[in-house]
């Protein structure tokens, strides 16, 4: 792999960005908020990550690797970022690292070749609302809410069913109902990722589609990259 430079070094650490090697670190920008947890999924870690890849979008359709370390947080924010994922024209690498969990766990099923790192653990639930207010603006929001959680079944189900093709949105409901935990190999069985991260060159070896570098669709499965020229790597 070519070597990074030390303007890319710098800017790796004070953005945790590269834009000359298409890498992305998304992780909580506050390491302990005012309650004592991580800020996870929030308006600063959604509007960062949205620059990011509106401008690597801008320079090139070559593929993109999204480092991830996510414990959740925040709806809206967390589905931004999947927009942003699944809009983008370059093939989008993600590697979860840590954990990946709630809303960590929706965000990583936009990329086109997911991957965890051996000790990553997944986490799978149903979305915690408080609601008050009038009568009519709670039942407004309820529903809502209920179709949001619909929409988030069923993003599951979209990517999961290529390893369990009899999973149903149902089963999925019943796993959300609770926390359901998975290790890095179970995360792969159950189809919510679709390797177990080796050595870091792995991104550029396999993709989850049926041709290197193209977006992922409904039904496509996992794949052995055939080119490895070095311009692949950049």
């Amino acid at each position: 792999m070519t070597n990074y430079s030390k303007w890319d070094i710098d800017k790796w650490f004070q953005y945790s960005y590269m834009p000359t090697k298409r890498i992305i670190f998304v992780g909580s920008h506050n390491a302990e908020t005012a309650d004592g947890e991580e800020s996870g999924t929030d308006c600063e870690m959604s509007e960062f990550f949205l620059k990011a890849m509106l401008h690597l979008n801008s320079m090139s359709n070559k593929p993109i690797i999204i480092h991830m370390n996510n414990l959740g947080g925040d709806w809206y924010h967390g589905m931004a970022m999947y927009d942003a994922i699944r809009a983008s024209k370059a093939h989008v690498y993600g590697i979860c690292w840590g954990y990946a969990m709630s809303m960590g766990s929706i965000i990583i099923q936009a990329c086109d070749s997911r991957i965890v790192t051996q000790h990553c653990t997944f986490m799978i639930h149903e979305s915690t609302d408080t609601l008050s207010g009038t009568t009519k603006r709670v039942q407004s929001w309820a529903q809502h809410n209920t179709n949001l959680q619909k929409r988030m079944y069923e993003i599951y189900h979209q990517r999961m069913r290529a390893a369990k093709p009899r999973i149903t949105t149902k089963k999925i409901e019943e796993l959300c109902s609770k926390d359901t935990i998975y290790n890095a190999q179970e995360a792969v069985d159950y189809g919510l990722a679709d390797w177990v991260l080796e050595t870091l060159n792995d991104p550029y070896e396999f993709c989850a589609t049926n041709e290197p570098n193209a977006k992922w669709k409904d039904g496509m499965k996992l794949c052995k990259r055939e080119s490895n020229q070095e311009g692949d790597r950049d």
